[in-house]
């Protein structure tokens, strides 16, 4: 494959301008005006939308004020509805996925299965969710006198999720449990770049759910942009970094909380020590689901050089015992999203300056959407495929001298989603985690640590995004947790007396008890030692007397 290395822009001098001809001229004056009308058009339409869901969401939050969604059998109703539909539209929903992102039937599974997870376990622990927590006292018995501590949680009001295209039904309706789980309303944007999917999304709201608290908008950047003009009292966006930080900086006008799940260059480590057979097979089950169009997808894998070679062979293997000599119209192979994306990762290939082992540049059919399962090997660590986020059926395979190298690499990269590692060393495991922060880690798999266990919480760090959710974190994320406290009322006293009753001794006491405490640290050592010889009743003789000298 060719290679070519990544332009670099400069201004053109003066002397290599072109001078246009009148008809050159004109040609382009009429190419601005035209730029410039769209343009126009796009921001008279965003107004008229944003005025359009003013309302809209104004009359979300008048039936959210009247407390409807606070009520716990409402909240079970919902995610009642939302089960049911997945258990009588499955097929329609199937149908919606392949059209949209291709691939095998198995594939729409990745957009039923988790939802209706997510809902059953919703339901199963609803009761538990919501109830006050009664939070033991920690400030002493003085303070805590006739006190209960509660957490309230409460719903935040009304949510905006903001959902991709890659799984287009679970990242609308994955958070939408959590939030209706909590009791809140919401807004769901599905992507307009999967138009059947999104067609489903709003008949499934339309036919289960409460309509007046929960809503679809279908459209593109208009009406995204006029929906993000709202007030909400909490936004989630499920995306890339470029869009998370537009969604961010609309949130901020408007003081909005919000969560944000990107993505990032998700590494795989491979050591010597690493079962080869364990780390192919679910390397390429991760790489090869939605055609690696996943945000925790391996992104890039660096392997010792001591197993390398076995390590490639095996994967390239796998890849041809899977597909044969092209994944082209294969049953089991999907699309990527449209024509951008395969050119995007065109040019991720064509610039890595690395080995193409299997894949490449002559299999890519940007009007079929097809790239192939494409690894590289030893790309240049500067080119673009080892810097931006794959998202994408590349996987770039670095071999190392030793894992130090692969750990130097991944820390002086941005925070990825996930982090994945492949060994039986159980100190280089440690070391890992304990030196390469990441959203999440998963050791000798990929992508479980998101479907294994529902108390797990999913969540980015740094560029990879902020929030989590899933089980009882993504209702937690979606709720203010309100802290509460009751007082007795048994005496009349506050914390401290009216100032004309404050003796002048008062200061010293408060400061021991607050403070300073009435033993010091070095006889608090002597007395724990004491304990742990068998000294209870002598540690307790020796503070009772010290307690007793104590200067008030």
């Amino acid at each position: 494959q060719a290679c070519s290395t990544p332009r670099n822009h400069r201004r053109p001098s003066t002397q290599s301008v072109m001078v246009l001809d009148t008809a050159g001229q004109r040609a382009a004056e009429a190419g601005f005006a035209k730029v410039n009308a769209g343009r126009e058009r796009d921001e008279a339409l965003t107004q008229r939308l944003t005025e359009e869901y003013s309302k809209t969401v104004e009359g979300m939050r008048a039936v959210f004020k009247t407390g409807r969604s606070k009520d716990v059998e409402w909240r079970r109703r919902q995610l009642q509805g939302l089960r049911r539909a997945f258990h009588e539209m499955h097929e329609e929903i199937a149908t919606a996925v392949i059209a949209d992102l291709g691939g095998p039937k198995m594939r729409a599974l990745g957009d039923m299965g988790p939802i209706v997870g997510d809902a059953e376990y919703a339901l199963e622990h609803l009761d538990e969710w919501t109830k006050p927590k009664t939070i033991p006292g920690t400030e002493g018995a003085a303070l805590n006198f006739g006190n209960t501590s509660v957490v309230r949680p409460t719903p935040k009001g009304i949510i905006l999720n903001v959902a991709p295209w890659n799984f287009p039904l679970a990242m609308c309706f994955q958070p939408l449990v959590a939030a209706l789980a909590a009791g809140n309303g919401a807004m769901i944007k599905p992507s307009e770049m999967a138009p059947n999917c999104a067609a489903v999304i709003k008949k499934i709201v339309e036919t289960y759910l409460d309509t007046e608290l929960v809503k679809v908008t279908l459209g593109a950047v208009p009406e995204t942009t006029a929906l993000l003009a709202q007030k909400w009292d909490h936004i989630f966006y499920t995306g890339n970094g470029c869009i998370g930080r537009i969604v961010m900086e609309a949130a901020a006008k408007h003081l909005t909380p919000m969560t944000l799940e990107l993505g990032g260059k998700s590494p795989v480590l491979i050591d010597s020590t690493a079962k080869l057979d364990a780390a192919v097979n679910r390397i390429f089950y991760a790489k090869n689901l939605n055609c690696g169009q996943i945000c925790i997808a391996p992104d890039y894998v660096m392997v010792h050089e001591a197993v390398a070679d076995e390590f490639i062979k095996k994967f390239v293997g796998q890849i041809q015992k899977s597909y044969g000599t092209s994944s082209k119209g294969h049953e089991h192979w999907g699309k990527i999203i449209n024509g951008r994306h395969c050119e995007r990762l065109r040019r991720l290939i064509e610039t890595s300056c690395g080995e193409v082992l299997c894949g490449g540049l002559d299999e890519i059919d940007v009007e079929a959407q097809h790239v192939p399962l494409t690894v590289i090997k030893n790309p240049d660590m500067a080119s673009p495929v080892m810097n931006e986020e794959v998202f994408g059926p590349v996987l770039p395979i670095v071999v190392v001298k030793d894992m130090q190298e692969g750990i130097r690499a991944v820390k002086e990269k941005e925070r990825p989603l996930a982090l994945y590692i492949f060994s039986e060393d159980q100190k280089f495991v440690e070391q890992v985690l304990s030196t390469c922060t990441s959203g999440g880690a998963c050791v000798n798999s990929c992508i479980e640590q998101i479907a294994a266990n529902k108390e797990l919480p999913f969540g980015g760090t740094g560029a990879s995004g902020f929030g989590k959710y899933h089980g009882r974190y993504g209702f937690e994320e979606f709720s203010h947790l309100r802290a509460v406290l009751y007082k007795s009322t048994m005496t009349s006293q506050s914390i401290l007396p009216p100032p004309e009753q404050c003796p002048p001794w008062l200061f010293d006491v408060a400061m021991k008890v607050l403070v300073t405490g009435f033993i010091s640290d070095d006889v608090k050592e002597k007395l724990e030692g004491l304990k742990k010889v068998g000294g209870v009743a002598v540690a307790a003789a020796v503070a009772g007397m010290l307690f007793k000298r104590s200067k008030l």
